[in-house]
């Protein structure tokens, strides 16, 4: 799993030589966009066990997207992301 803390984008840079991190999460926003909430949780089931699979799964990584995403959230929704996350890390 990719840290989003230390998120490098690829292939997106603006002027001065900055990485666009925003041009990135408007894309995955983007990629996103229009899915239901069931597939969204399939999406990050399927990337989850993918991860484990190939040994790139880290717990602390999932914790800091936990963090990243859960001021934008409402309270069920959170209630939600921290049962899957449950679920992700075989608790």
């Amino acid at each position: 799993m990719r840290s989003i803390k230390n998120h490098k984008p690829s292939n997106h840079e603006s002027g001065g030589g900055k990485t666009d991190i925003k041009g990135e999460t408007d894309a995955l926003a983007q990629k996103y966009a229009g899915k239901s909430e069931s597939e969204l949780i399939g999406e990050l089931m399927k990337t989850a066990t993918a991860a484990k699979r190939d040994g790139t799964f880290s717990a602390q990584q999932l914790d800091e997207f936990v963090q990243f995403v859960s001021p934008s959230l409402d309270d069920e929704s959170r209630s939600r992301l921290a049962y899957l996350v449950g679920m992700i890390k075989g608790n």
